[in-house]
């Protein structure tokens, strides 16, 4: 009996490494689905200094962690609870970028911000009058 107390126990511990690592996901992860074609895109009339302005502040508004930047690569990766984010601008033309973001929940947590929302909240600052062309 103690024995097969003992091999249970184990096989319990194993499951809940599995679990756990399997729904981790890093940075890397996000970058690798990017890779993959995945995410939200759309262009939006705004160069890329200020494309990437706008992301930035849409998430240190959403409370973000430390926003890791790429510039070099053209993208930014944070976390907002149990959600990881990475945005990706892209160059269009001198006015306007395509703007990729990639969300991946690591939890059960359904608080964060949705790609859906991202680009809502992008569309209403790259329309704004600070970012109107001259």
């Amino acid at each position: 009996m103690k024995l097969l107390l003992r091999k249970l126990g184990i096989v319990l511990v194993a499951l809940s490494f599995l679990i756990l690592t399997g729904c981790a996901t890093t940075f890397s992860d996000l970058v690798r689905s990017k890779e993959e074609g995945k995410g939200t895109s759309r262009v939006y009339q705004a160069n890329v200094d200020q494309a990437w302005e706008i992301a930035e502040k849409i998430l240190r508004w959403e409370g973000t962690g430390e926003i890791k930047e790429n510039r070099s690569e053209g993208y930014m990766v944070t976390k907002s609870g149990s959600t990881r984010m990475g945005v990706w601008i892209e160059p269009i033309d001198k006015t306007q970028s395509k703007v990729t973001i990639i969300t991946k929940k690591t939890g059960s947590s359904i608080i964060g911000l949705s790609e859906t929302e991202f680009h809502e909240y992008f569309a209403v600052f790259a329309n704004g009058p600070e970012n109107k062309q001259r």
